[in-house]
């Protein structure tokens, strides 16, 4: 009775708590707590007060009022009202003690506040609670937290900390003694996901309570939480609730999934929209260009990383995903061909793993791993294996049944992308990644896309997709070597896509036509033969004689490699923090790497900011304290000591200037007013005036260059020869050199520009003309070299005749003919012709390798022998080319010649130009 009497004196006092606060209002809770310890579940008075207390609890909370704006804002009474939830949250997670009235009294107590919270609508409050909170962390997330180079200390109470427990920790309660509220936000954002967990846990136990109600607003907002990067504290409590709702890991996961890329998904469309390129009706149409910022292609690169880290981890997921908007894909391929080259390999992976699925793509990145372990085994390590074993084929059989669910979902997404795509979009697709790009990775991407869009597309698509590979066709010889890709899948749809015997007639007549044209192209080349004769000599990866530029041929593919900073910078600037680079040309830049050497801890560098320029200077001092004309590329922070720090550009860079800015550091100050060396007699001197009393000299004067700043009395960097008394910097660049150019932004650009053409043009001319000086000298050395080669062949040839007394003289000279004409450089017959040889050479090894395919069918063939491929074969390219090109040849013409007819038309051919040769 004593203590309901207490109880119901102290509920009395409740609502004076309002303005004493939080702290002051513990005290009063932990008495209430242990007052309803031992309340009696069978006792009605017990029940009558418990249910009394839990009323004007939760009634204190106004949970029925909807506008909870002010719950985040700290004051005296939301304090108090976050110490009610904690209590409630206490009653709910009372431990079960050994006695049975302890246990009963426990399962009252909890049972009885979740009812109570229930029946209040506890769970809908904390969702609006959790509403309001999620707009603050977004504003919070927004702001950069200052990087403050000291902190003030924190007083410390000379008296122990109070007990607040179970309230708090008495860990936290030491670690916040000055405010224990300090954290209110992070506080109360931990209690509304708390409630609602506690209350659905007893209410899946108690059959008795009604089931919590989540709608789908709480797996938005819970999602949305997870999706933000300051809140890590509650991530946890987020995950727990959120997976405790939805009930399986695999539900979870693809609500969280579907989410995350829904989220991602918009933002994207957000940033393009703003650069102006905007979806309408499906169709993706740009009114503002494709020049997109570099910031904003990070900000893009971030939202399509994101998304294909989900897309390759959990694929299915992301393909459901696509099933629900339709508009995902069509959308990724459209913009393919408006954003930078940087960005397509990742929008090519996504559309992969929507089209083609996990199994094709781990099959393509994945090696075989190594086997079991030696021939001899315990008992229990075979029960171990067998255990594992059966583990295994569980994983196997539910791997197969996803798998299976992938396909599907392939066939799907397919069939949705053909609903969609039209004729000019696939043929743009084709164009831009299977031909026009210069990196065979992309090429290879496009290759596995584009052969599953073919393999799960239904007949009438793949005969269109056919159609529109030989309507492209005729634009293979201004590709050259970059179009291996397109022909192998143009020779593999051909084989597999049924045809009608007028089409089949239709596309071998394609081929031979290029074949011809590229043979033309070939034999009336001015460096034809020059180019023959030195195949069968040596083997050479360029066609160097060439007078007309290639924009194919002179357009390797470079791969990123390690190269020194200091190896291709032509000039440098320096300020007291900042180094200013101008590189000899421009460089695509994927990776910067410093080194920090000879580190000294007086001061230390905090922060490095890299910012690049792609604008063409006569001398670097242009760009120097001219903030406006830099980009920045990167901002990294290093920790005390730190000496080595790798800055990895999420997109590469194209940079004709940098800039590396120490911007921020560790300083000892303590160390800083020590004394310091004199840098000519190397005495002692105080740092204070810091003049030698030995000769005289200024300590800050750099000890390389002796150079005085007078604006600056220790500066980081020599603003004259850039030595650092701190610390020695090595850069290292993963890079590539490549083409780029000064943007024309204005008409003074423009004029720039034409300038600057004329220039190059005129240098162009003065660099051929040195080079058609040298042609004459080289075809002379060319010309002795070969007739010194026949003459050794003759002298050979005599020579054997001679040791073997051979009576045959009279057949020899038709076989050393033609080892002469295959050696000798008979009459070039100059063209004029702009067609390089380097694409003709490449195109006629597509073509043979696409004939080759074709051939393999039996009316093919027929169709091929009939519009004399013998004879075109025979008459170039059984003797021109590489070896191996030669190779395939005679392999396509074994193809030709299998039936007797065939047979018969060879070799009436191949004596027709034997005796036209001879």
């Amino acid at each position: 009775m004593v203590r309901l009497m207490l109880l119901e004196r102290l509920l009395q006092h409740l609502p004076q708590l309002h303005t004493v606060g939080g702290v002051q209002a513990i005290p009063y809770m932990q008495v209430i707590l242990m007052l309803t310890t031992d309340l009696d579940g069978e006792d009605e008075k017990d029940k009558g007060a418990l249910d009394d207390l839990l009323a004007q609890l939760i009634a204190e909370l106004c949970m029925h009022k909807k506008d909870v704006s002010k719950k985040n804002e700290r004051s005296s009474i939301n304090e108090v009202h976050l110490v009610i939830m904690r209590l409630l949250s206490v009653f709910m997670s009372r431990t079960k003690s050994g006695s049975k009235s302890s246990s009963e009294s426990s399962s009252l107590i909890s049972n009885a506040t979740a009812t109570a919270l229930l029946s209040m609508g506890a769970i809908d409050y904390c969702l609006h609670v959790l509403k309001s909170l999620l707009e603050f962390w977004k504003t919070q997330q927004g702001e950069e937290e200052p990087a403050a180079t000291s902190q003030l200390l924190k007083p410390h109470t000379s008296s122990s900390p109070p007990d607040m427990s179970p309230f708090f920790l008495r860990q936290y309660v030491k670690g916040h003694a000055a405010d224990v509220f300090e954290a209110y936000s992070q506080l109360l954002t931990e209690m509304v996901l708390r409630l609602p967990y506690q209350i659905k846990k007893i209410a899946d136990a108690n059959s008795r309570i009604p089931p919590p109600i989540f709608d789908h607003s709480w797996f938005y907002f819970l999602s949305e939480y997870l999706m933000i990067q300051q809140t890590p504290f509650v991530r946890r409590q987020v995950r727990k609730l959120l997976l405790f709702i939805c009930g399986s890991k695999e539900k979870y996961r693809q609500l969280r999934d579907l989410h995350t890329l829904d989220s991602h998904v918009r933002g994207i469309k957000k940033l393009l929209e703003e650069q102006g390129i905007f979806q309408r009706g499906g169709t993706v149409t740009a009114t503002s260009g494709s020049a997109l910022q570099y910031d904003t292609l990070i900000s893009l690169m971030e939202h399509l990383k994101a998304c294909a880290e989900i897309a390759t981890q959990r694929t299915i997921n992301w393909q459901k995903f696509c099933i629900k908007d339709d508009s995902v894909l069509y959308f990724l391929l459209q913009v393919s061909f408006l954003v930078d080259e940087g960005v397509s390999p990742v929008l090519l992976q996504l559309l992969s793993c929507a089209l083609c699925g996990s199994k094709v793509l781990a099959a393509s990145s994945s090696g075989a791993s190594g086997g079991g372990s030696g021939g001899s085994s315990q008992p229990s390590q075979s029960k171990s294996s067998s255990k594992k074993s059966k583990k295994d084929d569980k994983e196997k059989d539910k791997e197969d049944g996803t798998g299976s669910q992938e396909d599907q979902l392939c066939t799907a997404l397919v069939s949705q992308l053909n609903k969609f795509a039209d004729k000019e979009t696939l043929i743009q697709f084709l164009r831009c990644f299977l031909l026009e790009s210069n990196s065979s990775s992309v090429r290879w991407q496009a290759h596995c896309l584009t052969l599953h869009i073919y393999r799960n597309s239904n007949k009438s698509q793949q005969e269109l997709l056919l159609d529109l590979m030989w309507a492209i066709w005729p634009e293979l010889p201004a590709y050259g070597r970059k179009a291996a890709q397109f022909v192998d899948l143009l020779g593999y749809f051909s084989l597999k896509t049924p045809q009608t015997e007028k089409k089949l007639k239709e596309y071998s007549q394609k081929a031979v036509e290029i074949l011809r044209a590229q043979n033309h192209i070939l034999t009336n080349h001015p460096n034809s033969n020059i180019y023959n004769t030195l195949s069968g000599l040596v083997e050479f990866d360029g066609f160097y004689l060439e007078s007309d530029p290639c924009l194919v041929c002179n357009n390797p593919e470079v791969p990123f490699s390690n190269i020194k900073l200091s190896s291709i910078k032509v000039d440098t600037r320096y300020t007291t923090t900042q180094q200013v680079v101008k590189l000899i040309g421009s460089h695509t830049i994927s990776k910067v790497t410093v080194k920090i050497g000879d580190l000294k801890r007086t001061k230390m560098v905090r922060t490095i900011n890299l910012y690049y320029n792609n604008r063409t200077v006569q001398a670097i001092v242009e760009l120097k304290n001219k903030p406006a004309r830099w980009h920045k590329a990167k901002k990294v922070q290093l920790t005390p000591g730190q000496t080595e720090v790798k800055i990895d550009l999420p997109l590469p860079i194209v940079a004709s200037n940098l800039m590396i800015e120490f911007s921020d550091f560790y300083e000892n100050y303590q160390a800083s007013t020590e004394t310091l060396q004199c840098p000519r007699c190397s005495a002692s001197v105080p740092a204070n005036p810091g003049v030698c009393g030995n000769c005289g000299e200024n300590v800050y004067q750099c000890h390389k260059c002796r150079s005085i700043n007078y604006d600056e009395k220790d500066p980081f960097l020599c603003n004259a020869c850039g030595f650092c008394k701190y610390a020695r910097f090595d850069f290292m660049l993963y890079a590539k050199p490549c083409c780029a150019v000064d943007p024309i932004e204005n008409e003074e650009d423009r004029k720039k520009a034409v300038t600057n053409i004329n220039t190059l043009l005129d240098k162009a001319d003065r660099v051929y003309h040195q080079l058609m000086g040298h042609r004459p000298q080289l075809m002379i050395q060319e010309q002795k070299v070969l007739a010194s080669r026949k003459e050794l062949l003759e002298y050979d040839l005599q020579q054997r005749e001679a040791a073997t007394k051979s009576s045959r003289t009279s057949t020899q000279p038709t076989f050393t003919a033609s080892q002469y004409r295959s050696l000798s450089v008979l009459g070039c017959g100059y063209t004029s012709s702009t067609k390089c040889y380097g694409c003709a050479s490449a195109v006629t090894g597509h073509c043979i390798t696409l004939l080759r395919a074709l051939a393999t069918n039996t009316a093919i063939r027929q169709i091929l022998v009939l519009q004399g491929l013998i004879r075109e074969l025979f008459e170039y390219n059984l003797r021109r080319g590489t070896g191996a090109m030669r190779e395939e040849v005679r392999q396509l013409v074994c193809l030709l010649t299998r039936y007797i007819q065939m047979c018969k038309s060879l070799k009436r051919i191949a004596n027709t130009v034997c005796f036209t040769r001879c």
